[in-house]
This record gives structure tokens, sequence and C-alpha cells, in this order.
């Protein structure tokens, strides 16, 4: 039976001076195979548990065995995780408010809507 380890790499997170296509690359050589990007910038990746498979698994070869997601932060000595400010409830979208605004807040702010009802 082949049992399978996740993780999720929220590309809208990586520091700004790192390039994305360079941290995939990286979770490539480690073994880890893209499943998918979504529309938020969220990259599913997955690959094959080494070892030993859990007990009483044997018998459920439909089955996987699922690792909780792990968060990827490509420098964790230099990066602090920020918490989100802003957050579109309909796409998942957020923004950390530091910087320059995310592009899907300031269209909303443009087209005239209060955006302080999109705050955490």
């Amino acid at each position: 039976m082949r049992a399978w380890e996740y993780k999720k790499i929220v590309l809208g997170e990586v520091p700004r001076k790192s390039d994305e296509m360079a941290l995939l690359c990286d979770a490539g050589e480690d073994g880890w195979e893209l499943v998918a990007i979504l529309a938020n910038n969220v990259a599913y990746l997955k690959r094959e548990v080494t070892g030993s498979i859990p007990e009483g698994a044997e018998d459920r070869s439909d089955e996987v065995r699922r690792a909780e997601p792990a968060e990827v932060n490509s420098h964790p000595a230099s990066a602090s995780l920020v918490k989100p400010k802003y957050r579109d409830p309909t796409t998942g979208e957020t923004w950390s408010g530091r910087g320059r605004m995310a592009t899907w807040l300031k269209r909303k702010q443009d087209a005239g809507e209060d955006i302080d009802k999109y705050l955490v």
C-alpha cells in the first residue's frame, strides 16, 4: 500500500526577496510532488511516505495516511509570520496590512466598499 504525506506552501506569505519557483523546485528535490496551485496562491504538494505502514492499514488498500499540512517558511530565521489583518471570505485571500495594499482589497476600496468589513 502506498501512503502519502501532504504539505501546503502559502506563496503569498513567502518573503518578497525569495523566488516562489525556486522554493517549489527545492521542495521537488526533497521528493515533494506539486498537486495544485489554487487561485489564492496556495501550493499543495505530496510525497510518498517511506518506512513502515501504520498497524492495521495493510487490509485497507484504498485508504491513504494523511499527515497534517505543514506551513513552509523558506527562511525561518530571517522571516517572521505575520497574521493577516484583512480577509476576503469568498476567496480566502488575505493581506497583513503591511506594505503595498493587496490588489483584491484595493479593487474593493476603489469600488467604494468599506474595507473595514474585511478586518479579521
